[in-house]
Order: structure tokens, then sequence, then C-alpha cells
């Protein structure tokens, strides 16, 4: 007989209930997937160009003051609609642990339709210096053509470093011994100390990763430890937690739309109760979109299955000490990034093959959209409906471990919300940097 959580009610049937959400799930992937966006204007009347470009620099992690000390022949505005040229800059990461930075510069008013994109790969052991180094300099040479086409053009001049012999400079084979394999480790703790209360936490790990066309591999074994203690008139308490395990994955590109893989772990953790978790899940993932163009957009369908060996620390509501369980998992997610802004939706569902009502259902998307000149609005939500907690200890916690968070209670859902929204008016230049009394060297994070 399938278990029941001692004390629960009865839990109506969640088909009904879920199919309207399934529905109007899908039909707002299929209405983004088809390119629904707020429009660009309609064709306008010719424009001369400027004396000077417009520019738009649409980068949140860049160091904008830096660029703007740099790149001093170009005038910086606060909002696309005043744009000549719209840079929208992302990154992502490259095997190797550095980062690909890719440039869509798109043309706007007299440039309308002159689109341009390009990359700009730095190293793991790239300082920040170096990193925006060379954003600047790809950025500078980014703008060129726009420029030839402004009364700057005959100010342009195009200097080569030519240093390098020309057969070194010629591409030649790369004798990597490490055949693309990279290692990063990591450690960090912090601690606090009061006359009557201390803390202190750490965590320490290895990254293995090998990323080619074809491969992509990491193995993590990972450990986190965290401290606690109270000095009261009553007594002293004291608090530790574990979370420690390893991760791993193997991913084979099939084409530009399909890859397949396999996920293993191994887990424990004081507040899951679980004294030991082996988990094998083979994968296969869809790409509505091709996959090298996940920097700006992506739609993708992920299904695993899997069993997994769970032995818990303490006896679990359902008189369990250990067991097998079979599960699989389906998540679908959305993602693109836009000139007019960014939409992230994704939807997940879990669920356990031998009691087919323990199953866990989320839902999760976050929205920043630029209505109009100087005004965006942001908004994200996430919601989950949770009916598959066979970990939970045995039992009713006491006080001290609720509020210790040393256990973990039971819950039927979890959700969260955000928004927000920014309006900006006055001025659409913002060429002038100046650091003074900024207290932090007026540096923007790279």
């Amino acid at each position: 007989m399938p278990r029941r959580d001692p004390g629960s009610h009865p839990v109506p049937s969640s088909g009904a209930c879920h199919r309207p959400l399934a529905v109007v799930f899908m039909a707002l992937l299929l209405w983004l997937a088809s390119g629904a966006a707020p429009a660009e204007a309609q064709d306008a009347p010719q424009i001369a160009p400027p004396d000077r470009l417009a520019v738009f620099l649409d980068c949140g992690f860049c160091d904008e003051s830096f660029i703007r000390e740099e790149l001093t022949w170009v005038n910086y505005v606060r909002d696309r609609e005043a744009a000549d040229v719209h840079v929208l800059v992302t990154r992502q990461q490259t095997g190797a642990g550095g980062r690909a930075l890719n440039f869509d510069l798109i043309g706007r008013r007299a440039f309308t339709g002159m689109d341009y994109s390009t990359v700009h790969t730095t190293g793991a052991g790239a300082t920040q210096s170096e990193q925006r180094d060379g954003l600047v300099r790809t950025l500078r040479a980014a703008l060129v053509p726009y420029v030839m086409r402004t009364p700057l053009a005959d100010r342009v001049s195009i200097v080569v470093d030519e240093r390098e012999e020309a057969d070194d400079a010629r591409p030649r084979a790369v004798d990597d011994r490490w055949n693309q394999w990279t290692v990063e480790i990591y450690a960090d703790g912090n601690a606090s100390f009061e006359s009557r209360q201390r803390s202190a936490s750490s965590r320490y790990g290895v990254y293995v990763n090998r990323v080619t066309e074809e491969w992509k591999i990491q193995l993590r074994p990972f450990f986190n430890y965290s401290y606690s203690r109270f000095d009261r008139e009553a007594g002293t308490i004291t608090s530790t937690s574990r979370r420690d395990g390893f991760t791993s994955y193997v991913v084979r590109s099939i084409s530009p739309h399909w890859s397949v893989g396999g996920f293993g772990d191994i887990y424990s953790a004081t507040f899951d109760n679980v004294a030991m978790r082996y988990r094998l899940m083979p994968a296969v993932e869809y790409s509505l979109y091709p996959y090298s163009e996940a920097s700006r957009r992506q739609l993708t369908v992920a299904y695993r299955a899997g069993v997994s060996h769970i032995a818990y620390r303490d006896t679990t509501i359902f008189d369990q000490i250990q067991e097998v369980l079979p599960e699989h998992t389906l998540n679908v997610g959305y993602a693109v990034t836009q000139p007019w802004g960014q939409i992230n939706v994704g939807m997940g569902a879990s669920q356990y093959l031998h009691e087919l009502e323990r199953y866990s259902l989320q839902f999760g998307s976050s929205v920043d959209i630029r209505i109009t000149q100087g005004l965006s609005i942001g908004i994200g939500g996430s919601f989950r409906r949770i009916r598959n907690q066979l970990n939970l200890p045995r039992g009713d916690a006491d006080l001290e471990e609720v509020l210790l968070r040393r256990r973990q209670l039971a819950t039927g859902y979890q959700a969260g919300m955000n928004f927000g929204f920014r309006y900006r008016f006055g001025s659409i230049y913002s060429n002038v940097v100046n650091p003074r009394l900024t207290g932090g060297g007026g540096q923007d994070r790279f």
C-alpha cells in the first residue's frame, strides 16, 4: 500500500489542478519560442549619420567607468532609444575556466540593419585589469564600422601589433599536455565572535573539468561544515551541521540540438537526515535552438531517469532506515537576452516510480523588460509543490532544532516572489566619470 504521511489529511488528486497550469505554461513557451517580444520600431524615415556615435552599453558586469575613460570618442547614453548603437554584452564560462564575452552590436536610427557580433575570450588566470583591457580593445575594434560612417572617419587609424614573426603568427596546432582537463581547488571560511556567542563555517572542494566540442565532463567532491555556540544562563547550546558529497556528469554532444549523458552523485547531509545516498541517472536533452545561440536564447527539455540508494541518519516517518528509490525528472527551461530585456522561465517535475503519488512540481520565472525610455520593470517568482519528503525523521522537532535549522520540517509547498521598477529621467548622456569620495575607488564591478 502507498505510504501516507502520519497525521496528514487526504490530498485530492493533483491531475486536474495541475493540468491547467501545464497548458498555460506550454502555451507561454510556444509564444516565447515564436519570437514574440516587445517589437522594435517600425520602418523609420532615413536619418543622417550623427556627428558623434551615441552608444548604449548593455552590460551588467562591466567596469563602465573604465570604459568611458578609455573610449572618449563616443557619447554614452542611458537608454537604447537614444542610441545609434546598442552594445549587448553577455558572458559564458569556457571549458578551461575562463570567460567568453559575446558582443552583439545592434544598429539603430541611421544604422538600422547594421548589426555585428564577435567574441572575446579571457583565460582562467586573467586579472581584472587584463579582463577589462581585453573588453575595451574588442569594443573599440567592433565600433570602427559605425564610426567610419560619421565625420570622425577621417580621424580613424588602425594599428596592428606585428612584433611576432609572420611564421609564429600563423595558426598552428596546440600541444596541450593536459588534454583540455582543468583542475580548480577552492577553500574558504568565516568566523565571528561575541561575548556570548560565536560561529564558524568552512567549505572546500575540487572541480575537475574537461570541455570540448563533443564532450563535457565534471568531477566534483565538496565538503561543508558549520558550527554555532550560544552561552545562556540556563546553559550552553551548540549546533553543528555538515553537507558533503561527490557529484559528477558526462555529457556527449550528438547534434546542434541533441545531447545525452549521465549524472552520478554521493551525498550526505545532517539537515536532510541523509547518512549516505548513492544515485545514478542517465539523461537526454533537446534544444529547440542550436546550442551555439545559448548566450542569447535557449529553450531546452531535459529528461533523467535513474535509481538511488539512501541510508538515513534517523528512522523516517515511514519507518525506513534505508531504501532504494527509482525516480525520474523532467525539466523545461526558456531563457532569452535581447535588447528589450531578459526573460527566464523554468518548470520542473520529479516523481518516484514506485509510488507515483510521491512527486514535486516547481515553476519559476523572472522578467526584466525595458518599457520605454528610462523605465524598466522586473518581476520574478517561484512556486514548488512538495509531495515527496520521504526523508523526514520520525518524531516532533523541538524549538531548538527549528531555530538553529538542524532539521528539515514537513511542508506542502515553497513559494517566493520579487518585483520592482526603475525610472530615470533627465540628461540622456553619461560620459563624465567623477570618482571623488566614492569610497571604493570609483570603480564598478567587472
